[in-house]
């Protein structure tokens, strides 16, 4: 099983492009091949409303499905929320 970072990076930009329109943004932080990780960041600095970003569990099934139509398998995805 592989993790393609090229594969995830579009991912992750697909849906940070919902957060940048919001003022915020997705930041890769890793995709890890050895341990199918892959973590991001979601960075709130420029947004002047926490709560029209999507909610928590929500953007992380957004994440997980953009991710999962490009990257075969099984990954763990963790997302550094810093609304929790």
């Amino acid at each position: 099983m592989s993790l393609d970072p090229a594969a995830v990076a579009a991912a992750v930009d697909e849906v940070g492009r919902i957060i940048r329109a919001d003022g915020g943004d997705l930041v890769l932080v890793a995709a890890d091949p050895a341990t199918l990780r892959i973590s991001l960041a979601l960075d709130l600095s420029g947004v002047s409303c926490e709560d029209c970003v999507l909610p928590p569990d929500q953007l992380h099934e957004t994440i997980a499905a953009a991710i999962g139509r490009r990257v075969p398998g099984e990954f763990e995805l963790v997302v550094a929320d810093p609304r929790r």
